[in-house]
């Protein structure tokens, strides 16, 4: 039977015995403070502050000091934890601190603490608040040794060298190499001279001068060593000089001026140094187009010929001052007065042969310069001569007149320049005896 009490009750003292806390499976509503129900729901004491309900049924039920952890207070409901070390409250207890800056670890392989120090014989320090690198003996280097090897020439202490150490590389003397004390000099090296080209005495192994020097200024080779060029010898300097006695030279040309490339202007030829004599030469002289000699100019004996040369050119002296010079035939022939010309009358194959319309007539350009000139027609198969008209028309060209017109080639024209024209009444004199005449009575 439940009493409904109107009052508070005082025990007096006395205790509440087999009393049962008031069970709800939710909390009251509107409750006072310090009311208390147990939930049967979740099997937890609660208390009222008079504004919400508190659970006071945790597991806590007492804080004890552990290793590095101190508890104070607690008795009126609050307890105050002092932690000696940071973070490590729950780690073994060691036996003290160390004497020297330290860092304090939990060690996972010994399921303890310790302290972590730092030695300056294994290079590591602790400076203050940091922790670096000090100087590091090389005892403390995995690599504490180097091996040097020698290579070609070169000869090292055997094994390996402690880092610190000290360790010898030889230079060994080979062939050309001389080794001295501080010193590695090529072999022969005193004896080369300045200025001069070296070459290897393969017999004794060491380098010594050669034919060559150079000065800066000139190549020369000395002594009586011949200089052999095997490839092509190009020279492009402004003067050559060569003070040999003998040339030997396998071209059978020559090409002097090979410079030239336009219009030539230039005189070119051969020139001999005489001493205290007057120098001789003989040159092409560009603007007379001939050779000229600066002395006199001899021909040795020259065999007779039995025909006439396959040429149109012949070597003639013309002129006061005894030049020999090529001429033609035709400047022979105008120099004495005398001239000829010989043509196919073929107008469809010669510049200087034209006929008309009707094709009896030709007109052949001759360049004779002169109408005192003679012309003969032959026949091109028979070279029989032909009677034909003709007719000269300038002092450059003449006429042929056919009665029926001929074919091309049929005919050849031949004209000759009669000797220089009479205009000085020359033996007018009938009394001159000279030409062998008589005069007329």
């Amino acid at each position: 039977m439940a009493i409904d009490f109107k009052s508070n009750i005082n025990l007096g003292g006395l205790q509440l015995q087999k009393a049962a806390l008031h069970p709800l499976n939710a909390a009251p509503l509107t409750p006072s403070e310090g009311q208390v129900y147990w939930n049967t729901g979740d099997d937890k004491l609660y208390v009222s502050d008079g504004t919400a309900w508190i659970d006071v049924s945790g597991d806590v039920r007492q804080i004890d000091a552990g290793g590095g952890i101190s508890v104070s207070g607690g008795s009126g409901g609050t307890a105050t934890v002092s932690l000696s070390h940071l973070g490590l409250e729950s780690l073994t207890a060691i036996g003290g601190e160390a004497p020297v800056d330290s860092i304090f670890f939990y060690d996972v392989s010994a399921s303890t603490s310790a302290y972590l120090t730092c030695s300056t014989s294994t290079g590591i320090e602790i400076s203050g608040t940091v922790l670096q690198l000090d100087s590091i003996p090389n005892a403390s280097l995995a690599n504490s040794g180097i091996t040097v090897t020698g290579g070609a020439g070169l000869t090292a202490t055997a094994g390996a060298t402690a880092l610190g150490g000290t360790t010898t590389v030889d230079v060994g003397q080979g062939t050309g190499i001389d080794v001295t004390t501080n010193a590695v000099a090529v072999k022969g090296a005193s004896a080369l001279t300045d200025d001069t080209l070296v070459m290897w005495d393969d017999t004794n192994g060491k380098f010594i001068d050669s034919p060559l020097s150079d000065d800066g200024t000139s190549v020369t080779v000395g002594g009586s060593r011949n200089l052999v060029i095997a490839g092509n010898l190009t020279v492009q300097g402004a003067t050559t000089t060569v003070d040999s006695n003998t040339v030997n030279i396998g071209d059978n040309i020559l090409v002097l001026n090979a410079d030239e490339a336009g219009t030539p202007s230039q005189d070119a030829g051969i020139e001999v140094e005489r001493g205290t004599g007057t120098n001789a030469s003989f040159l092409w002289i560009e603007g007379d187009d001939y050779w000229k000699t600066s002395g006199d100019f001899a021909i040795g004996n020259i065999a007779e010929i039995t025909s006439v040369p396959a040429v149109s050119k012949f070597l003639i002296a013309t002129g006061s001052n005894g030049i020999t010079k090529y001429a033609t035939l035709n400047n022979v022939a105008s120099s004495l007065g005398m001239g000829n010309h010989t043509i196919l009358l073929d107008a469809a194959n010669r510049d200087n042969v034209q006929k008309n319309a009707g094709g009896d007539v030709y007109e052949v350009h001759h360049g004779l310069g002169t109408k005192f000139v003679t012309v003969t027609i032959l026949d091109a198969t028979s070279f029989e001569e032909v009677m034909v008209k003709t007719s000269r028309e300038t002092t450059n060209k003449v006429k042929v007149h056919f009665a029926v017109a001929p074919s091309d080639g049929d005919y050849i024209c031949m004209t000759s320049k009669v000797g220089v024209e009479d205009t000085g009444n020359i033996g007018a004199n009938f009394g001159d005896t000279g030409g062998g005449g008589t005069e007329a009575p």
